[in-house]
Formats: structure tokens, sequence, C-alpha cells
């Protein structure tokens, strides 16, 4: 015979089982549906950091179509004159130029690579402009392990002589300074005695080449880099000035650009 206590557990139970029984099926219905939710989230994260890892690999490899249409003139003019020697080294350094800009995917590198990707883009230029063209280099000694975005320093003097030296009659000159702060900042100066900043390049009337190399540095190292446009005391000229975090390490770059920018060759 069954008790009352046994007969009313029985009772409960067949009530509140298909309760608890839902009840359950709710709670891990949500469950996996927060599992999935997560999922796509971190799908969508990781989307993005490739995105933005191609389009940092894509501007830096874009070439401003002016200097290699006048790069390439000059070569001819070279070739009608039969001056082969000087072909020859020029066309050498075209090689280094395009083969570097094609080949680094690397999101930070030393200020000496660039240094020296910006003197083959420099010994073209000469070519164009001979004598004309001076160039003054004022490099702080012991700073060129120091990583910096690529391209940076090439793309201002490339500025430098688009929108300065190609625009005066005369003597161009050109003065590189590159140096640190004591708030362990790291300046590239280029100033050019051309007709200097007529409009803010970043104005959206040109200077393709400068708002680019901004939003690299954006994409590296947010408000710690920025770029001023000021005026030379060379003659007024046009003097540019970047300003970015002095580090000799990939993981100085901390917090999330560190993780952003991991996958990119170092």
């Amino acid at each position: 015979m069954v008790s009352y206590e046994s007969f009313f557990l029985l009772i409960l139970i067949s009530v509140l089982g298909p309760v608890v029984g839902l009840l359950t099926l709710i709670f891990f219905n949500a469950f996996e549906r927060q599992v999935y939710l997560l999922e796509v989230e971190n799908t969508q994260v990781l989307l993005e950091k490739e995105l933005e890892t191609s389009k940092y690999i894509q501007l830096n490899q874009q070439i401003q179509p002016h200097f290699l249409f006048n790069a390439l003139n000059s070569m001819l003019g070279l070739i009608r004159l039969k001056k082969y020697d000087r072909l020859e080294n020029v066309f050498e350094h075209m090689v280094l130029y395009l083969r570097s800009k094609y080949n680094e995917e690397k999101s930070l590198y030393t200020l000496r690579e660039e240094l020296d990707y910006t003197k083959h883009f420099i010994a073209i230029q000469q070519l164009r402009f001979g004598e004309r063209l001076q160039v003054d280099w004022l490099i702080e000694e012991e700073i060129e392990e120091a990583l910096i975005v690529p391209y940076v320093l090439q793309t201002l003097v490339e500025n430098a002589f688009k929108h300065g030296i190609e625009n005066i009659e005369g003597e161009g000159i050109l003065q590189i300074t590159i140096q640190s702060t004591d708030e362990q900042q790291l300046l590239l100066i280029v100033e050019d005695n051309g007709p200097g900043f007529q409009v803010n390049p970043l104005s959206g009337k040109g200077g393709v080449g400068l708002m680019n190399i901004t939003k690299r540095l954006k994409l590296l190292f947010g408000d710690e880099a920025k770029i001023d446009f000021l005026t030379s005391q060379r003659e007024h000229g046009g003097k540019v000035v970047v300003s970015l975090p002095k580090i000799y390490h990939f993981d100085e770059l901390g917090g999330e650009h560190e993780d952003e920018y991991s996958s990119i060759g170092r």
C-alpha cells in the first residue's frame, strides 16, 4: 500500500518533472545561442583584423604613378643619349626600390632599412635634377635600429619633390632630419625650399601619399603618432614633421596593437 507521503511525492514529481525539463531545455538553448553568438563575434573580429592587415599591406605597397612616370621618362632620356653607364646605375636603384616596395610586408622595420630605401629613391631623383639638387642629412647617432612604419620617410621625401622642388626654378634644397625627444618620441622632419603648403594636404585636395601614411600611423599607434605641416625656415618652403613612439622591439607597441599586427611578418 502506498503511503500518503510517497503518493504526494509521486504527484509532485509528475507535475514538476516536465516543468524542470522545459526549463532545462530553455537554459541549454540559451547557452548554445550564447556560444554561437560568441563564435560569430570572434569570427567577425578575426575577419576585421585580417581586413586591417590586408589594408595595411596595400597601403604600404602603393606607388605614386607620378614618380614612376618621371623615373621611366628620365631613363628613356639616358637611352636616347646613349649614356648607358649612368643608365645602369639608375636602373639598379630602380630595381632595388621596386623590390623593397613589393617584397616588404612587415608592419614595422628599422630606420636603417627606411634610410636605404629612401636613398634609392633620391638617387633616381638625382638623375632628373642633377647638380640642381642639394640633399642634407641630419641623422641622430645610434638611432638607426629604431622601428618605424615602412615608407613614411620616403613618402615625405616624395611629397617634398612633387609639391615643392619640382615647382621652383634654380637650386632645389632638401633637408632630412631624424632625431629623438626626451619624451621617447621619434621625429622625422623633411623640409624643402619650394612654395610651401597652400592648403592642408589632408584636406582632401591632394596629398594621397600623406593621407596614406596618416592612416598607417593611426592603425599602429593611434593618438601616440601625429603629422604636422609647417613652414620651413628655408625660404618659407614646406616642412612636414612626423612624430611616433621610439621603440626598438615590436612588443613595445603593447595592448591591442601588438595582437592585431602580430600576424604580419616582423
